[in-house]
């Protein structure tokens, strides 16, 4: 990875490795200080990555399926700093290893990288978790409420008019009101998309609070600093993703990625701003991410480059 791709967080899972190595040299906390506070950017990346070692560190055993690597001495200077492949995997278990570690602290539910998951709820409904997904559980006697802390999932609703069934991502909530219907978090989008019966969809981060009902086929989506977009199509397309196979329609290569990442056991870096606004369309699967990647950008003059089997580099031409 050259000098322009490194970033704050890469930096710092790096400074994590040389810390742990010599605890006590004092040159080497002394360039770290220098470092911690030679940009705002810095001092951010170190919070977030010390309290992912923490997390990782802290968690019980049967949920921690990643180790920090022990510390080893007198390792060649060369080797410390530079972008080896034990430092990329490094950053991948920090930056991708410690959040769904702190997600499945919280989670009553989750799944694995490239893994559907099948959950029966104890009312009779069913949820089919997307890859690297969660949700937490909150039954009562007058209410049904899902919270879908990441990924996706596809509902399909018992009836109960007693006790109202709602999945809350994030500010978006959906009632059903009888169906089958799929909420959906990926990057920075939230969506839901119905595939029978009704749902009512409230997002209650605007003002006044927003509303719409859906009907088959009908979806909603919402992202920061930008409209929410609405639209409908063949109903049997929702919750395709379940397949591993995704239609995207006229997006930007940026998000196509973002679908990608669930089915990848890594981290996929999007290393041309400009690659990644042009758009895409086409039908997917993402069971194969780095080949459905490189169908996607090589009309645009974009590789794939596989730097450790953990990480891929998305360039432009």
């Amino acid at each position: 990875m050259t000098q322009d791709e490194r970033t704050p967080e890469t930096e710092a899972a790096e400074w994590v490795i040389a810390l742990r190595e010599e605890p006590d040299d004092r040159a080497l906390r002394a360039r770290f200080t220098a470092w911690l506070e030679a940009d705002p950017h810095h001092a951010e990346a170190w919070a977030e990555m010390d309290e992912t070692v923490r997390i990782i560190e802290s968690a019980p055993p049967e949920r921690r399926t990643y180790d920090l690597p022990a510390p080893v001495k007198r390792l060649d200077r060369r080797w410390r700093w530079g972008w080896t492949a034990a430092a990329a995997a490094f950053v991948v278990l920090v930056l991708i290893a410690g959040p769904m570690i702190s997600l499945r602290l919280k989670a009553d539910h989750f799944s694995g990288v490239g893994k559907v998951e099948n959950v029966a709820l104890a009312d009779g409904s069913v949820v089919e978790l997307g890859p690297e997904s969660a949700i937490a559980v909150d039954y009562r006697s007058d209410a049904r409420l899902v919270r879908l802390l990441s990924g996706q999932a596809m509902f399909e609703v018992a009836p109960d008019p007693a006790r109202p069934f709602r999945v809350a991502a994030g500010h978006i909530t959906a009632t059903a009101l009888g169906t089958g219907f799929d909420v959906r978090m990926i990057g920075e989008r939230t969506s839901v998309a119905v595939r029978h019966g009704r749902v009512r969809v409230q997002d209650e981060g605007a003002t006044p609070t927003l509303t719409r009902e859906l009907g088959a086929g009908e979806w909603v989506r919402f992202a920061p600093d930008r409209p929410m977009e609405e639209g409908a199509g063949a109903a049997e397309i929702v919750g395709a993703w379940r397949s591993g196979t995704i239609p995207i329609r006229n997006r930007p290569i940026a998000e196509a990625i973002d679908e990608a990442r669930p089915w990848f056991r890594g981290r996929i870096v999007l290393a041309d701003r400009a690659l990644g606004e042009r758009l895409v369309t086409g039908t997917y699967d993402f069971r194969d991410p780095a080949h459905s990647l490189a169908l996607i950008v090589a009309p645009y003059g974009g590789q794939i480059r596989r730097i450790t089997p953990w990480l891929l580099v998305v360039t432009g031409p």
